[in-house]
């Protein structure tokens, strides 16, 4: 009797153990060569284990994935199994074959986020950067195409997130391409505005002199109080910008955390998603 009721116990627990709600995501991992930056990229996406035919899943390009993709990874299936957020596919963009923990792949990394992330150069004669119209390129015209081939994605919530030059990236973005842009959802963390002696926050201000000026986007960008003077400022002044100028069609939150310039990464990412992709 006694075995009885210890397989009887036990059925019920292995069942649960299967369900979808402690396996609910899977990676898959693929390269892709760009013939916009001439580079190998690396792309690791979670989905979850079982799509849905019926349903469509916000895609969220992660920029710098050989950096932020592990930690990221994991929160997203710790908030969706928390109830915390709905599902997505996560796509984590990282560069072939550098080690992101070695000298010579860390430095390496650098020179080719500064090429894809940025616009202008830094400085006229500066060697790397302001190739991110190819970067975008590679992103529209190659990786999504790609994406779209295997995944069933809702295209209205699109989302790019990056941090630092990253974050750049996403605000360059959603200023410059704002009537053609893949992306719906911007995530900006610690945003490197001070990039070519304020590029971005004077651009801008050439928008907000544009009467007519829409910018269709979901903006959600953070920065720790932590990090120094300089980048706090242009945050600030960035800030200031948009909500002067209350551009038609954005929305926009901004927030600050108690945090350094790396470790605002990991909570700005979280909340962020949160903030994009709340519970059904």
């Amino acid at each position: 009797m006694k075995k009885v009721l210890l397989i009887l116990f036990l059925v019920p627990l292995l069942w649960s153990c299967t369900s979808e709600d402690l396996d609910s995501y899977t990676e898959d991992v693929f390269s892709i060569t760009s013939g916009f930056t001439e580079q190998n990229y690396e792309i690791t996406v979670l989905r979850p284990v079982q799509l849905d035919p019926t349903k469509e899943y916000p895609l969220v390009f992660l920029l710098d994935g050989h950096w932020h993709y592990p930690q990221v990874s994991k929160d997203v299936e710790k908030m969706y199994r928390a109830g915390d957020i709905s599902q997505v596919i996560l796509v984590g963009i990282a560069y072939e074959g550098l080690n992101p923990n070695g000298l010579a792949g860390y430095s390496r990394i650098s020179e080719l986020r500064i090429d894809d992330f940025t616009f202008p150069k830094n400085n006229d004669g500066d060697e790397f950067g302001g190739k991110a119209e190819n970067f975008r390129n590679f992103l529209e015209k190659e990786l999504l195409v790609k994406l779209q081939q295997d995944y069933p994605e809702d295209a209205s919530e699109r989302t790019v997130m990056g941090h630092s030059l990253g974050g750049y990236y996403g605000i360059w973005e959603m200023l410059t391409n704002s009537d053609s842009s893949i992306f719906r959802n911007v995530e900006a963390g610690s945003p490197a505005l001070w990039w070519a002696d304020g590029f971005l926050t004077a651009l801008t201000a050439d928008l907000a002199a544009q009467n007519s000026a829409s910018l269709p986007f979901d903006l959600h960008t953070t920065m720790g109080t932590l990090e120094s003077v300089t980048w706090n400022a242009f945050f600030d002044d960035f800030e200031g910008r948009l909500m002067d100028r209350n551009f038609e069609n954005l929305t926009y939150k901004f927030e600050r955390y108690p945090r350094g310039h790396a470790a605002n990464a990991e909570v700005g990412f979280r909340e962020g998603i949160k903030y994009f992709f709340p519970p059904n």
